[in-house]
């Protein structure tokens, strides 16, 4: 069922997100209707966008159905400000959000440091027009809240590691980031600005259809760099499943890369190819923040 604007989108949808409205207690955070209705939207976008034309109402009601109503709810009372919705956040999350990070991290003392700019970033800071600006906007209830705070977590230490890296000294003849450029001005290649700037595009959609568990997984494997045994202790599975679904994917996503070069930017075969060429020797991308939010 076509649903191009949030206008279209409410009425079109205007049962399911009635239903989801009621069942999601959004109320008790003081979120009103037009509020919870916008963030549907917001998802709903995120997923189908120009597809919501020949999407039919049963896809996009099973996508609504899908949505973790009762964790938007209260998210996006806490990020409106409601003291009820923020006590609830904190005493319902903030042990298992420690706990979390303290598995991740292995280190209580930078456990609780990663823990406490969590929560000091969720609370947001207050910008010039005197309204706080949180990550919590960016939660659109595909995953469980838990699960977003546990990537988020995960962002944090990335940017932490990043970010002390940066002060160590670099060795130009061995830093594999270095003499890096994106605008093709170091490059033989007078294509590669082009190429590379579809690549990350592309590569942004396809991990934002990956599942939570699979998001986690790349990014304690590639960004954490911890080991399979520890990327399958944190996600709960064996080490060999763990194996076969970052396997897995990886073949997804390179797929729906593939897919979306040819199709939305009318690559050749010799130019995507060059793409992941380019990806293969010398990686420029932020994994891990490409990671961390956008479900």
């Amino acid at each position: 069922m076509a649903a191009t604007s949030l206008e279209q989108f409410s009425q079109s949808y205007r049962d399911t997100i009635d239903r989801l409205y009621s069942t999601s207690n959004a109320a008790t955070w003081h979120v009103s209707r037009s509020s919870f209705a916008s963030a549907l939207w917001r998802s709903f976008d995120r997923r189908f966008g120009a597809d919501t034309i020949t999407l039919t109402r049963a896809e996009g009601v099973r996508f609504l159905d899908s949505i973790h109503a009762a964790d938007l709810a209260l998210a996006i009372g806490c990020r409106d400000g409601d003291a009820d919705a923020w006590h609830h956040l904190v005493s319902t999350y903030r042990a298992p959000v420690d706990a979390f990070a303290r598995a991740v991290l292995g280190n209580s003392t930078r456990a609780s440091e990663i823990a406490d700019s969590l929560w000091a970033d969720l609370y947001g800071l207050r910008g010039n027009d005197g309204d706080r600006r949180s990550p919590l906007e960016h939660y659109g209830g595909r995953s469980s809240l838990m699960s977003w705070m546990r990537v988020v977590v995960t962002r944090l230490e990335a940017d932490r590691w990043r970010a002390t890296r940066r002060m160590e000294p670099l060795d130009e003849q061995h830093d594999g980031n270095s003499g890096l450029t994106v605008n093709g001005t170091d490059s033989p290649d007078p294509d590669r600005a082009k190429l590379m700037a579809a690549l990350e595009r592309s590569i942004r959609a396809a991990l934002d259809e990956l599942s939570t568990d699979d998001r986690l997984r790349l990014s304690y494997y590639y960004v954490q760099e911890l080991t399979l045994a520890q990327t399958a202790v944190l996600i709960g599975e064996h080490e060999s499943s763990a194996s076969r679904n970052l396997a897995r994917a990886r073949t997804a996503i390179r797929e729906c890369v593939t897919r979306t070069l040819r199709r939305e930017y009318h690559f050749s075969d010799d130019q995507i190819d060059q793409c992941f060429e380019y990806a293969t020797g010398d990686w420029p991308f932020d994994l891990g923040r490409m990671l961390a939010l956008g479900k």
